[in-house]
């Protein structure tokens, strides 16, 4: 695990090699060791024939914001993690404006790494929760 001194540094690097968040348009807010905050302008360029936006483009900028959390509490020996489960549960459409993500530790046991994600939208209503299980790999 990180601690708070190295979480600037982390940061840094995260963001510079974040491709998939930085390519839909996702940026970091802020980031504790208990918390992850990203947000995301909703873009038109992502929604489906319903005009609506895409469940896939809400999933992946949930997914990197996990994918930040996640690496900054991974303890040692291990040096990376990956998606070994998801659920999603889409709650609401999302049609503009900019969505929050809040990502928060649920459990930690052996490899396993339990987090959830809750997207809101600017109103605050909750449109998406993704529960995820990371699996921590040697690197």
């Amino acid at each position: 695990m990180k601690t708070e001194a190295e979480l600037p540094d982390y940061t840094k690097r995260f963001i510079e090699n974040d491709r998939m968040g930085s390519t839909m348009g996702a940026r970091f807010v802020s980031l504790s060791l208990t918390e992850c905050i990203y947000e995301y302008d909703v873009s038109e360029n992502h929604f489906n024939p319903n005009r609506i936006l895409h469940g896939g483009a809400l999933y992946s900028v949930m997914d990197s914001a996990q994918g930040m959390f996640v690496h900054a509490i991974l303890d040692e020996p291990f040096k990376a993690a990956a998606t070994g489960t998801s659920t999603i549960r889409y709650l609401a459409p999302v049609k503009q404006g900019t969505v929050r993500i809040v990502t928060v530790l649920k459990e930690k046991k052996d490899r396993k790494i339990f987090v959830n994600s809750k997207a809101y939208d600017g109103s605050g209503v909750l449109v998406a929760d993704l529960e995820e299980i990371w699996i921590a790999i040697y690197k």
